[in-house]
C-alpha cells in the first residue's frame, strides 16, 4: 500500500502514467497500465520550507480510520505502518479517533507494526499551535494541549497492552 524507498519509488514510477499534478499540495496521481491501480505521491509534512518524507501510495485510501489500520497494522509489511503514521501525523484532529480505534482492537494488530505505526505518528514532537492542517471530512476539530497529553498518554497504554497480549 505505501513504499516509502525512494528506488522503489522511482522504479515504479518510471512504468506509470502521469494522470494529473498539483504544484501547490506536492501531489502527483499516476496509473499504473499492468495493475489498473491509481497511485498518489506526496509529502504529507510540507510546510512550505522543508518538504519532510515522499509518500507513494495506493489511492484511494479507505474512508474509515479502523479499516486503514486494519490494513496497514495486521499486515507484516513495515513500510504500511510507517507510510500510514506519516500520513497520518499531519493531521492532529484525526488522532482522537485513531487512539479510539487503537483502543478497541489493540490485540488485533501486530505488535511491531503498531510500534512502527506509533513512533511515526510522532504525538509527542507536534507543535500544535503553528501546524496548519486541512478538515478532514469536516466533523473533526483540533486539538489542544490537554487533550494531546491524554492522547500521548492513552498511546502509551495502547503500547503496553498490546506487549502483554500474547497472539
Amino acid at each position: 500500500m505505501y513504499i516509502i524507498d525512494t528506488n522503489k519509488q522511482y522504479d515504479l514510477i518510471r512504468e506509470m502514467k502521469q494522470l494529473r499534478k498539483d504544484s501547490k499540495k506536492l501531489e502527483v496521481y499516476y496509473h499504473h497500465p499492468y495493475t489498473n491501480q491509481m497511485w498518489k505521491s506526496f509529502f504529507p509534512l510540507s510546510d512550505g520550507e522543508t518538504l519532510g518524507p515522499k509518500l507513494l501510495r495506493h489511492e484511494p485510501l479507505p474512508k474509515d480510520v479502523e479499516e486503514c489500520l486494519d490494513i496497514c497494522l495486521t499486515e507484516d509489511v513495515p513500510e504500511n505502518a510507517q507510510g500510514l503514521g506519516i500520513e497520518w501525523s499531519a493531521y492532529t484532529s484525526l488522532w482522537p479517533q485513531i487512539i479510539k480505534v487503537l483502543e478497541k482492537n489493540y490485540s488485533d494488530y501486530l505488535r511491531g507494526q503498531l510500534k512502527l505505526f506509533l513512533n511515526h505518528l510522532n504525538m509527542g514532537e507536534v507543535e500544535l499551535p503553528s501546524r496548519k492542517e486541512e478538515p478532514v471530512a469536516g466533523k473533526f476539530t483540533p486539538i489542544n494541549d490537554e487533550q494531546l497529553n491524554n492522547l500521548i498518554w492513552r498511546s502509551r497504554k495502547v503500547r503496553m497492552k498490546r506487549f502483554f497480549v500474547l497472539r
